[in-house]
């Protein structure tokens, strides 16, 4: 029988997401049971449904039912699961295949039920539209308006819930209108150096790229990629801008609707 767990997290980390991460489902957010045919877990909310997807935790053979739901379904049929699937599913080590583009990337941004899907998406589009080996999300919270790590791309689980200080250098040159991305090498200047640290502190990084995306002139959050191999290309700079520019638009409507229904 094919074993699978979804990610765990102690106690204390599952309340400090919930609480100011990106990853707080808004009321009424759908909740999931997972069977593999032998072993049923959950209920879950969607966007751990994705990382155990995006994990390899969740096999693609699994069904899913939505609690409410009389039936089971195919885990590929799911919206959020499929949408992910056109991003994710084109690997660069397979022969053959090409990387997803950033087009592809928006679309499936485009088809997010909440914020923390949208960004979850839009990290793992822009990771694997670039070849970066590594990168997070984090999420402008309340009540201290400081980023707070809500999605990871290949990079250790305890990141998740961590509050960026106010004087990070990364937060403090995005914040300050200087420059809408940011793009080098890991060993240049104390911006590049102290994300290169946050993203890979074991591993030298050839370059970074720090992604702020803005929602009527606010921050609403920031992601940052690295590469072990070499820097990011130049047309890569011109690509994540406008890939940031679209995926602001999907956050300020998902916002927009949220505020609207009254949600947290």
């Amino acid at each position: 029988m094919e074993q699978f767990a979804l990610p765990t997290f102690s106690a204390e980390a599952v309340v400090s997401m919930q609480s100011s991460s990106g990853f707080c489902a808004p009321t009424g957010a759908p909740e999931w049971l997972v069977c593999n045919g032998g072993v049923t877990v959950g209920p879950v909310r969607t966007d751990l449904l994705l990382r155990g997807v995006i994990h390899g935790r969740v096999p693609s053979s699994a069904w899913v039912r939505q609690t409410g739901w009389q039936n089971w379904r195919e885990l590929g049929r799911i919206r959020e699961v499929s949408a992910l699937a056109r991003v994710l599913d084109r690997r660069f080590d397979e022969p053959g295949q090409e990387p997803s583009t950033l087009h592809d990337g928006a679309e499936a941004v485009a088809q997010a039920a909440d914020l923390g899907e949208a960004l979850l998406i839009a990290l793992h589009a822009a990771a694997q539209a670039t070849s970066a080996t590594v990168g997070l999300a984090h999420r402008v919270r309340e009540p201290l308006l400081l980023p707070t790590t809500s999605c990871l791309f290949e990079a250790p689980s305890e990141r998740l819930g961590e509050v960026l200080p106010w004087f990070d250098p990364a937060f403090a040159l995005a914040r300050s209108g200087r420059g809408r991305m940011l793009v080098g090498s890991g060993e240049r200047g104390g911006v590049q150096r102290a994300v290169s640290a946050r993203l890979s502190p074991s591993t030298p990084l050839a370059g970074i790229a720090v992604l702020p995306i803005m929602v009527n002139g606010q921050m609403f959050a920031m992601l940052e990629l690295g590469r072990s191999d070499h820097p990011f290309r130049t047309n890569d700079s011109v690509e994540l801008a406008d890939f940031m520019e679209q995926v602001a638009v999907v956050l300020a409507r998902l916002g927009a609707a949220r505020r609207l229904h009254g949600s947290s």
